[in-house]
């Protein structure tokens, strides 16, 4: 009897012994994996993540380059003016939707991802949007802004993501004013609703101007206009807010000097005014004679000799001539730089396409698909211009070098077309087509040239 329980006694020592171990063994085994995670997590957040940021933040402190901006399209959320034109709920979103998924060519017509059909009035969405454009290296947005002086539709139209833009802060980074001052015709593949009344032959909205400012349309206008102009992020060249027009209208002389004036009585040292015209770079596309293209090619000393405009801007849309062309840098400005010393910076502003194909507003067989190719070679077009662009402003011009100048007081732009302009397939944001790579196109660009510098 003794023989057994002192048998039994043993085993449960040993079994509570095994049990120690054992329970040692797995507290080791779990601290281990705890250890290895732990260390996981930390490669990740502080060495993998900082390689990242180091990757895509583009460190351009001493300003060599100029200031790269894209147009932002406010088409969409539902406006008054556009249901008094297309019908209750109208947005550029229902010519996407209705489209086909390819163009006439068999190429996809892009459609949104991450961003999906949003309305840009709301907040999340506008954030957003400007955290995709600070991450890929764009310096700011040129919203378009519609004012058409008509007293049936008086003050601004599809202003709304623009205000909530002053209430919430997003997208919070550097922006400006496009003013597209230019009548709507009736060209889109949708129609006009059924007691619609054309005061004007195929035109839906008439672009009014007042001759002065005697009935205060003008002050009115430019009090609108101020909220933006004093805003921080508001773009500005020696502290004159930018104000971008759309074309050369002439009966829009008497209100841009009104504007002016306005501004210098409001505290600024004028309006920083930049005009659209319909024609090539005058360095960065050669085309030859111009008489040989219709319409002809605007040009640009008849603007600028109106004592109004700073710069124009070779408005990004497509024409016969940049039909598979990209800019390219001038010879003058390639090998011997001092041949470079020559040459002055002309007031002119680059403008690049990332794509177009306006399906989505046009009859199938007549819509314009400037864009013909795989997205590998539209995006490699855009790489192009965007590269010659960048190379162009920064290397150019060593007699005008803007080094160490602050960016804020930089009057270098380079305009692209556009951020979200989807019913016309120009859009930087991710789509189902190109996903982000015309974003990183931007961004590994940019870096490129900080990284080789002028050296071709």
């Amino acid at each position: 009897m003794v023989e057994i329980r002192r048998f039994t006694n043993d085993f449960k020592r040993r079994k509570r012994l095994w049990i120690g171990i054992r329970g040692l063994f797995i507290f080791s085994k779990v601290l281990l994996i705890g250890v290895f995670l732990l260390y996981c997590w930390y490669i990740y957040s502080f060495v993998w993540t900082e390689h990242a940021t180091r990757r895509v933040v583009i460190n351009d402190s001493d300003n060599m380059l100029p200031r790269v901006l894209a147009f932002v399209f406010p088409q969409f959320h539902e406006d008054s003016l556009n249901n008094a034109l297309w019908g209750d709920g109208f947005t550029d979103w229902d010519n996407l939707k209705r489209s086909p998924s390819k163009n006439r060519f068999g190429y996809l017509i892009p459609r949104p991802t991450e961003l999906g059909y949003y309305d840009y009035r709301d907040t999340e969405t506008r954030r957003k949007q400007g955290e995709l454009a600070k991450e890929f290296g764009i310096d700011g947005f040129i919203f378009h802004h519609y004012w058409f002086y008509d007293d049936e539709h008086p003050g601004p139209n599809l202003q709304a993501p623009l205000i909530e833009m002053l209430s919430d802060g997003y997208p919070d980074l550097p922006f400006a004013i496009h003013w597209c001052a230019s009548k709507w015709t009736d060209n889109w593949s949708g129609t006009v609703r059924k007691d619609f009344v054309f005061k004007e032959p195929n035109v839906i909205q008439h672009q009014y101007f007042p001759e002065d400012d005697s009935e205060g349309k003008i002050s009115e206008h430019y009090n609108w206009l101020k909220q933006f102009f004093h805003h921080p992020n508001y773009i500005k060249v020696n502290g004159s807010p930018v104000l971008m027009i759309y074309q050369k209208k002439p009966r829009s002389f008497p209100v841009l000097r009104k504007m002016r004036e306005l501004a210098k009585a409001d505290g600024f040292p004028g309006i920083y005014i930049t005009c659209g015209l319909t024609k090539p770079h005058e360095d960065l596309l050669d085309i030859g004679d111009k008489k040989k293209y219709t319409p002809q090619p605007q040009r640009m000393h008849v603007a600028l000799s109106k004592n109004i405009f700073n710069k124009v801007l070779s408005y990004p849309n497509p024409a016969s001539w940049n039909v598979n062309r990209t800019l390219e840098i001038p010879n003058w400005c390639v090998g011997d730089i001092k041949k470079s010393r020559h040459h002055k910076r002309p007031p002119d502003i680059a403008g690049i396409i990332s794509s177009f194909d306006n399906t989505p507003r046009r009859n199938f067989e007549e819509a314009n698909v400037w864009s013909i190719g795989s997205p590998k070679v539209v995006i490699e077009m855009f790489r192009k211009s965007l590269h010659s662009a960048l190379y162009y402003e920064s290397c150019c011009f060593p007699g005008d070098d803007r080094r160490n100048v602050p960016k804020e007081d930089d009057d270098r732009f380079i305009v692209i077309n556009a951020m979200n302009e989807w019913a016309e397939g120009m859009t930087l944001e991710p789509s189902n087509v190109f996903g982000r790579q015309f974003l990183e196109t931007i961004r590994d660009t940019k870096q490129e040239i900080l990284t080789h510098q002028c050296n071709l």
